[in-house]
């Protein structure tokens, strides 16, 4: 009987528990011995939650806001050289304290119009990075009337740069097709004598005024559309590298840049002024990044001999074959 009494004791104190019991919980505890996600006081103050407590650690705090600052748009402060309907250009600073930004430009620096007019129009664009992509026509980054304007504005920005500047840009038009507002912008810079050309949106549809105008009036490495796309140069030997960059480490989407050996492609082939558009220049690409090397054509070379070599053996053997149909062939004689 003693027994059973303790169990039914027992039995009702778990009852009047689950029903609200007036039983001390302890600051923090729910009655099922769960932490409480409420905030309960103790001695006339807050105590923390497990995760208020994680959050509030000065070392967690200082990392969510380093990544807070790098997701938001870095900060330009941009003196305008050229700011028309049509183009925007002009000398940018960044807040970037990485190493690599730290480093000085090659600025500033004369360039002739016909100079910056034949490295320009060599400028191409190709969209997608597989295999399937590779036989996609590259298109060219600035049309003639692009350069006409862009080429003289950029003369003056390269005069006018400190070592601390970039160029950048915003090329204004209307889209052939739907006769849209479209940009192409992007950056450009000399460093250890190697020029850096910087392309983030290549006749980009502008949707809106928020989205569009003003975020790339503001950066002009503003990537309106994720797309995977890679610069070209043609002739390729004077291309040193071809990649994705950030433009500020940690920030938003890399751009696509170009690091171009331009001082031996000036003094090799110094270009005269020319009349010749962009899109013949470009019409001479080959349909990928690569073109052929002096042992690849000596390869096809070969080839295309061993092939005459065989097709005149080939017609050999016919002839021989239709000899020997039309002579009747020898008897034997007893």
């Amino acid at each position: 009987m003693i027994a059973k009494s303790k169990k039914a004791h027992k039995l009702m104190a778990r009852l009047q528990l689950r029903v609200g019991s007036k039983k001390s919980i302890q600051p923090g505890h729910s009655p099922f011995d769960a932490r409480s996600v409420l905030s309960v006081h103790e001695h006339g103050k807050k105590a923390r939650t497990p995760l208020g407590a994680f959050f509030n650690r000065p070392i967690i705090a200082a990392i969510l806001l380093v990544w807070t600052m790098g997701c938001a748009n870095p900060v330009f402060t941009i003196q305008p050289i050229e700011d028309e309907p049509s183009l925007l250009l002009g000398l940018a600073s960044s807040p970037d304290r990485s190493s690599e930004a730290q480093t000085p430009h090659d600025h500033p620096v004369e360039w002739t119009i016909s100079d910056l007019q034949a490295i320009l129009k060599r400028l191409a664009i190709q969209e997608g990075s597989g295999i399937m992509d590779s036989s996609r026509r590259p298109q060219t980054v600035f049309s003639q009337e692009n350069l006409t304007h862009l080429v003289p504005a950029l003369q003056q920005a390269f005069k006018r740069a400190s070592p601390s500047d970039w160029i950048v840009f915003a090329v204004w038009g209307s889209s052939e097709e739907t006769q849209g507002l479209e940009v192409t912008s992007g950056g450009m810079f000399l460093q250890d004598q190697q020029l850096h050309i910087l392309i983030a949106n290549h006749r980009e549809r502008v949707s809106s005024e928020k989205d569009g105008i003003q975020a790339i009036r503001e950066n002009p490495f503003h990537v309106l559309r994720e797309v995977k796309r890679s610069l070209l140069f043609y002739p390729t030997n004077y291309v040193m590298a071809s990649r994705n960059k950030w433009v500020m480490s940690g920030f938003g989407s890399p751009v696509s840049e170009l690091i171009l050996d331009y001082q031996s492609l000036l003094a090799t082939d110094r270009p005269v002024e020319s009349t010749e558009t962009a899109e013949a220049t470009v019409s001479e690409l080959p349909k990928t990044d690569r073109i052929p090397s002096s042992s690849k054509e000596a390869e096809v070379g070969a080839l295309q001999e061993e092939v005459s070599t065989l097709k005149e053996e080939l017609s050999r053997l016919k002839q021989k074959m239709k000899q020997q149909t039309t002579d009747p062939s020898p008897t034997n004689t007893p």
